[in-house]
């Protein structure tokens, strides 16, 4: 770390936001901001959450200025409001484009920028020792990401925390969908947390019509609360393939009388299948978190 502070030190010194003989930021997570994050600051994001800009007539709380220090100190608020962490994932969530920012993907995963942005963010929620027993996990397992789905299926998944969840809220492509039924028996769960209250009931499911959306790709985040307002948050990006209509009704609507079929290792193949007055050939994949058949193309 030592080695990137004569970096950003001469710059601030230059753009007269330190004096020569200024004492340096004292702590490490400024440090970091100063020499690795500030710069994509003021790159890609100021540009919105400044006082005029998009993201301040939205009533987002998160502005930047010119100044090293409060860009810091703006994060700091941001990340540990209301509680310590409370928005670390919400922040890394945001400027990948997901939850509906409104200023898209600005940083890519896994580049060296979001790396930077990822590490910062940690350093303004360090580990202590009390921090360490307070559990608080949050799983989307269906929809599988990366995975096509169609029709009527689960959304589902599970949440621990040591202080109890407090409810568990579903967005669609970044809006508000709904809230989660909360409470089904996750023996598994409660295997892995033995320790965290009612982990064996911690589950949340609901049947949901993936069909019901435009085909294409979508995400679909599951945010959890506890009682003191903390959140954690699991999303999956995957695809929907659909038929014209969202829902295929009538006892006679799908008709394979002639149609053929092949079949090879975990898949299924039909072809000219009739479904709701239309030919088409379909293909079936086995998906173990689904314990059946589902259908990925539709062709």
């Amino acid at each position: 770390m030592d080695r990137l502070l004569p970096n950003w030190l001469g710059v601030c010194i230059q753009a007269g936001l330190l004096s020569a003989g200024a004492p340096v930021f004292a702590d490490e997570a400024q440090d970091y901001y100063a020499a690795n994050v500030e710069a994509l600051v003021q790159d890609k994001c100021i540009v919105c959450h400044r006082t005029g800009g998009q993201a301040a007539s939205s009533g987002v709380d998160l502005l930047f200025t010119s100044s090293v220090a409060s860009n810091h100190m703006a994060f700091d608020s941001y990340v540990n409001t209301p509680t310590q962490g409370a928005r670390a994932s919400r922040v890394l969530s945001k400027i990948t484009g997901a939850l509906g920012h409104g200023g898209g993907r600005v940083i890519v995963p896994g580049s060296s920028n979001y790396d930077s942005f990822e590490s910062y963010v940690e350093l303004l929620n360090p580990p202590d020792e009390p921090a360490n027993d307070a559990i608080f996990r949050v799983s989307l397992e269906e929809p599988l990401a990366n995975k096509a789905h169609t029709g009527v299926g689960n959304l589902r998944g599970w949440a621990v925390a040591t202080g109890g969840i407090a409810k568990v809220t579903i967005l669609i492509d970044g809006v508000v969908f709904s809230d989660a039924p909360y409470g089904g028996a996750r023996g598994d769960v409660g295997g892995a947390f033995p320790d965290v209250p009612n982990s064996n009931y911690s589950g949340f499911s609901s049947a949901f019509n993936y069909s019901a959306l435009e085909a294409g790709p979508h995400t679909i985040t599951a945010v959890a609360y506890t009682p003191d307002g903390a959140t954690q948050e699991s999303s999956a990006t995957f695809e929907v393939v659909r038929f014209d209509s969202s829902f295929i009704t009538g006892d006679d609507a799908v008709n394979l009388n002639n149609a053929s079929c092949m079949v090879e290792a975990d898949q299924i193949s039909i072809v000219d299948a009739t479904v709701d007055g239309a030919i088409l050939d379909l293909l079936l994949k086995w998906r173990t978190a689904e314990q059946g058949f589902e259908i990925v193309e539709i062709r």
